[in-house]
């Protein structure tokens, strides 16, 4: 299936970025990133995007239990579910440290992730960006 024809449940607005505006700014390497995840995303069932929407989902919801709770973006728990952020990453792609991070600072800068991100907690899109430089940071050397 297409990822064009899968249904648009959880994250409409931020499906409709265009790949180059996504990771473009953060590696000189992105056009062999947006190659891979069409490539990746061709062979996917209706079923497989839903339920790789449904595992964002997931970690969205932890992550901002995780704020109210008090966690801090480097504590083990947090980092725990960031590695779980980055597996779900490389469905599409293999991100790079940089790429990592710099995906980090666009889920702030960009409104319409900035929107979706507020929506599960105000503070989850500079929680995550901080978390994920953490992860990129002492994981993706």
């Amino acid at each position: 299936m297409k990822p064009e024809e899968m249904e648009r449940k959880l994250m409409p607005d931020v499906q409709r970025l265009p790949e180059q505006d996504v990771l473009s700014p953060f590696s000189d390497a992105s056009g062999d990133r947006i190659l891979e995840s069409k490539a990746k995303m061709q062979q996917w069932t209706k079923e497989d995007y839903l339920n790789s929407q449904q595992q964002v989902d997931r970690i969205n919801r932890k992550l901002a239990e995780a704020i109210t709770d008090g966690e801090s973006p480097e504590s083990s728990r947090v980092q725990h579910i960031i590695r779980q952020h980055y597996e779900s990453m490389t469905q599409y792609y293999t991100p790079t440290s940089d790429v990592y991070r710099g995906l980090g600072e666009l889920y702030v800068e960009q409104p319409d992730y900035k929107k979706l991100f507020d929506s599960y907690h105000p503070l989850l899109a500079q929680f995550l960006r901080d978390a994920m430089a953490y992860f990129a940071e002492h994981e993706l050397k």
